[in-house]
Order: structure tokens, then C-alpha cells, then sequence
């Protein structure tokens, strides 16, 4: 039993230093599988504008949409991987990228 909490407790280690770069990962994660809904809506939203509005809408949600999603989540995501008590954040980070997994393999992103 101690060596399985040495492992973790090293992996724990080496994961601390890249917790902002783990939260990015699964923030462009999260936004890779539901950009299309968001994309979607958006273009149910601008249907009745014309071409040009339609791509300059489009250009802006790229740009600044996903941008500042990305910008105000991130923090969020890395505050709440900080919350998760040291040893348990190896465990932690494997199921929350093994929970998107499953969510892009049901969207059919896998």
C-alpha cells in the first residue's frame, strides 16, 4: 500500500508544476466537443442575416467568443484542481480526461 501512495504521491509532484496547462487542456477540451452546439446556435441565430454579417459573426465568436471562454474558465478549472487534496489529483486529472473521453467518443469526435 505505500508504494501505491509514493507513486501517487509522485506523480502528484510531477503534475503540480503544469495545473494551469492541465486546466487549459481541459478547457479546449470541453470546448472542442460542444463548439459545435455553440456553433450551431449561433448560425440558427444569424440564418436571416446577410453573407457578410454571417461571417463577421462567425469571425467574432471564433476570435472573441471562444477566447474569452477560454480566458474565464480557465482560472475557474485551475482553482478547482488546486481544491483537490494533493494525493488525489493524479486520480483526479485521469478521470476527468477519461469522463471527456467517454463525452467525445458519445459525440462522435472519436
Amino acid at each position: 500500500m505505500n508504494v501505491l501512495l509514493e507513486i501517487n504521491a509522485a506523480a502528484a509532484q510531477v503534475l503540480h508544476p503544469y495545473l494551469r496547462d492541465i486546466a487549459l487542456a481541459l478547457v479546449a477540451t470541453i470546448l472542442v466537443i460542444y463548439g459545435n452546439w455553440v456553433n450551431g446556435v449561433l448560425k440558427r441565430a444569424v440564418s436571416g442575416w446577410v453573407f457578410i454579417a454571417r461571417v463577421g459573426a462567425f469571425i467574432l465568436m471564433c476570435t472573441f467568443g471562444y477566447g474569452l471562454i477560454t480566458f474565464w474558465t480557465q482560472p475557474l478549472v485551475y482553482w478547482l484542481l488546486q481544491q483537490v487534496p494533493y494525493l488525489y489529483r493524479p486520480i483526479a486529472v485521469a478521470i476527468a480526461f477519461s469522463f471527456l473521453g467517454v463525452l467525445a467518443e458519445r459525440k462522435r469526435h472519436l
